[in-house]
């Protein structure tokens, strides 16, 4: 969309309201979670008024002479980028929090966030990642991987041992000295004498997989119909239900070795489940719905996963953008 020649020579000033939501945007688009609806919203919201367009290359060109500073002036950013790193480890989240409440990027993103992008989770977290799935180490020794875009905090004293998966996906190893776990979820509340699980946080509901002993769920609208979940099985948790899933189409812990394991699972319905680690947007057409995927993926090479299996399905990969990709024959 091409700029009113006025807007330029003038250098109006963008209006607040206008600025905030170019920056929400700019989040959006980078968070590598952007879905087709938002994408449209975001192409009319640049159409809808010459200021939106202005407000995005403003923003774009101030990120541009960022990054040419940084290349002119490594000694500079690389101290004040260690200087803004001990600053943030020396505050607490409430503190950082605070701090953040007052600014001007929070008055244009931080309502946002806290809504698309789990900000508050991330500030409350004792664990989070974001890009990338890690290890921590426990109190008792046992350990907890997280996947990308993931959150806890943890409850730990002499008599209560208690983890809340606030968003994303978690896998739990017992040690020797570990004693029961609770695994709070916004659906209800695992209690664990498994050794080895991995739990999945949905908005409507959670996906529990026990590889080693059984985990007993306190659903949390149906206290009364408590279940057992065995070794080997793979449960959907909802407020109101446990539902037993065929555990042989795709294995959901698999990432913790940074692959995909899948056996003939409908392609639309792989790309959900590579979604997680792609940044940006992946579509397949419908003509492919029926064709069925298979094979051990290495997760640290998302746009290989799409080259690959669009080939075995006689495809081709087509960038509309950045971050829109789409399978077609």
């Amino acid at each position: 969309m091409d700029i009113n020649p006025m807007y330029q020579e003038k250098k109006i000033p963008i209006p607040d309201h206008i600025v905030k939501q170019a920056i929400a945007w700019r989040i959006c688009l980078e968070s590598g979670n952007v879905q087709p609806k938002e994408l449209d919203d975001y192409q009319h919201w640049r159409k809808a008024d010459p200021m939106h367009e202005l407000a995005w290359q403003r923003l774009e060109m101030m990120e541009s002479t960022f990054t040419q500073v940084g290349e002119q002036n490594t000694g500079i950013v690389h101290a004040t980028l260690n200087r803004t790193d001990h600053d943030i480890q020396s505050m607490s989240r409430r503190q950082a929090l605070k701090r953040i409440a007052g600014t001007t990027f929070a008055l244009a993103s931080v309502s946002w966030l806290a809504d698309k992008q789990g900000a508050w989770q991330y500030l409350n977290a004792d664990f989070a990642t974001t890009h990338q799935r890690e290890l921590f180490t426990l109190a008792d020794n046992s350990q907890l991987w997280l996947n990308n875009n993931s959150t806890v905090e943890l409850d730990f004293n002499d008599n209560h041992q208690q983890i809340h998966l606030t968003q994303g996906e978690m896998q739990y190893t017992s040690s020797g000295e570990s004693g029961r776990l609770q695994v709070k979820l916004a659906h209800g509340t695992l209690i664990s004498d498994s050794k080895q699980f991995f739990v999945r946080h949905e908005a409507d509901h959670a996906l529990v997989k026990v590889m080693q002993g059984s985990i007993r769920v306190n659903n949390r609208n149906n206290l009364e119909n408590n279940r057992i979940m065995h070794a080997g099985g793979l449960y959907k948790v909802t407020a109101k239900s446990i539902q037993p899933l065929d555990n042989h189409i795709f294995d959901y812990s698999s990432w913790t070795e940074g692959l995909l394991l899948v056996r003939n699972m409908p392609i639309k319905h792989f790309i959900a489940e590579l979604s997680r680690y792609h940044r940006g947007f992946i579509k397949s057409a419908q003509s492919l719905d029926d064709y069925l995927v298979s094979g051990v993926f290495q997760l640290n090479d998302t746009n290989l996963i799409l080259t690959t299996v669009a080939r075995s399905a006689r495809a081709n990969v087509n960038y509309m953008t950045r971050w829109w990709a789409q399978i077609s024959p």
